[in-house]
């Protein structure tokens, strides 16, 4: 078996302290504002790949994430809910509602919240570029 490729010089990497366990070259999902674990499945909306494993609670890991910057951004109504797509109101940014395939109603979507927040506060916003789907 070959080594595999591996190029992060202009990647996003931040560090994270661990909740239960990660592994290495696993995806990540956040369950605080400041931990991760290994994702659980295709249900998960994994947010990035860790870069060591761990079992030790509070260790922290570098992860690089599924996205290319870090913004703050305002929370509008709505709220913002960790882990979450973000969608633009006209007071900043809150929640996306769950993907519908139908296409039949469409929304844009700007990121992933990173953590939680209601109006009016500012939280981090990990920005993976517009993306257009349809909404429930």
């Amino acid at each position: 078996m070959t080594a595999p490729l591996s190029y992060t010089k202009n990647a996003l990497v931040l560090p994270y302290a661990v909740g239960t366990s990660v592994t290495a070259g696993e995806a990540i999902v956040l369950t605080t504002d400041t931990t991760i674990d290994d994702a659980a499945g295709v249900s998960d909306f994994a947010v990035g790949i860790a870069q060591s494993s761990s079992i030790v609670p509070g260790e922290i890991v570098d992860v690089v994430m599924f996205g290319y910057a870090v913004s703050p951004c305002l929370v509008g109504t709505g709220g913002a809910t960790r882990g979450t797509k973000a969608l633009l109101v006209a007071d900043g940014f809150t929640d996306a509602a769950a993907h519908d395939s139908s296409g039949a109603v469409n929304s844009s979507v700007y990121g992933v919240f990173l953590q939680s927040g209601v109006a009016t506060n500012r939280v981090g916003l990990l920005l993976t570029g517009c993306d257009s789907r349809g909404t429930a």
